[in-house]
């Protein structure tokens, strides 16, 4: 059975997804996002699936 802290943990990885996802449709740049998160640009990349960040910006 899982930890309490581990489902508390993966439900902030998902609060974090969903306020990316947020700003990225607002129109603030990944590179913007990942400095205010203080990740690299790459981590950033990598915590969302290929072409989100594309299809969010086209409205695909």
């Amino acid at each position: 059975m899982p930890n309490n802290n581990d489902d508390l943990l993966a439900e902030m990885r998902d609060v974090k997804r969903l306020l990316i996802l947020q700003l990225l449709e607002s129109g603030t740049p990944q590179g913007r996002i990942a400095s205010i998160l203080g990740v690299s640009a790459a981590t950033m990349s990598r915590m969302l699936p290929k072409g989100l960040t594309k299809s969010i910006r086209t409205g695909d």
